[in-house]
């Protein structure tokens, strides 16, 4: 996996810049591994494409979000907070891009913050939009510690959405009288086509068994396999793939 550009040292010149993740997909599983690793508060927003490289320098400056990896365990060992930034165009939007800031507990600015929000917390988890969020379950290892396994699932919102949607479908195939499962086909190829995370493909199981899909139609809609699980073997970052060359002024 392609880590994130580093920081510019004293006395460099080099441009900051920022690595963007591949796909939307690859994007959640990263904020999803960072949560894992204990970058669990977080701030978040929107910011135009022309103004995200400033954002970029601004926490940059403020919160060493491009610092490398050695010194971002440097200072957790003595007790400071560590902080990233993940960031990926909107979607159907590509001039506005979402930011995530995220930071590990310590001595620091963020953890500081009044408006820092805790992803562990029911109330405040972390969200793409209003799509999907970030949820853990504590684990206890061998050792007897604690940590959290993340995965995501859709919001309650996109959630009561799908079930509209599906039970609508499953319903005009059960009272037409010609049967077509066109509007039911199209919605099931939508869901299959929403990433399949560990959380949300036990949601798109329930969402079937919820609609109540004649059973005549469970072999052509496929609905064994409604999208597979998320392929931790690819790469999350793509050489050349980085803030300044996707936000960079055309021509």
């Amino acid at each position: 996996m392609t880590t994130p550009t580093p920081a510019r040292e004293v006395g460099q010149t080099t441009p900051r810049d920022l690595a963007v993740p591949a796909t939307k997909t690859a994007a959640m599983r990263y904020l999803a591994e960072q949560a894992g690793h204990g970058y669990v508060l977080f701030q978040h927003g929107e910011v135009p494409a022309d103004r995200a490289m400033a954002l970029l320098e601004k926490f940059d400056d403020r919160y060493r979000v491009l610092a490398s990896r050695g010194a971002r365990d440097h200072a957790r060992l003595r007790g400071r907070s560590s902080a990233r930034l993940v960031m990926f165009p909107k979607d159907h939007e590509p001039h506005t891009w979402y930011f995530w800031l995220l930071a590990t507990e310590g001595d620091g600015h963020l953890p500081a913050a009044g408006n820092a929000l805790d992803s562990r917390n029911p109330e405040t988890r972390l969200r793409w939009a209003d799509q999907y969020e970030l949820v853990s379950r504590p684990v206890r290892r061998r050792s007897g510690e604690l940590h959290h396994v993340w995965t995501w699932v859709f919001t309650r919102k996109s959630y009561e959405g799908w079930q509209e949607r599906l039970k609508k479908a499953a319903g005009r195939v059960r009272s037409s009288k010609e049967r077509k499962p066109d509007y039911l086909v199209q919605q099931v190829d939508y869901l299959r086509a929403v990433p399949g995370f560990q959380g949300i493909n036990r949601q798109k199981r329930a969402l079937v068994l919820e609609a109540d899909i004649p059973a005549a139609f469970h072999a052509s809609l496929n609905l064994r396999a409604l999208g597979t699980v998320v392929d931790k073997r690819l790469a999350i970052f793509l050489d050349g793939r980085t803030l300044r060359t996707l936000v960079a002024p055309k021509g």
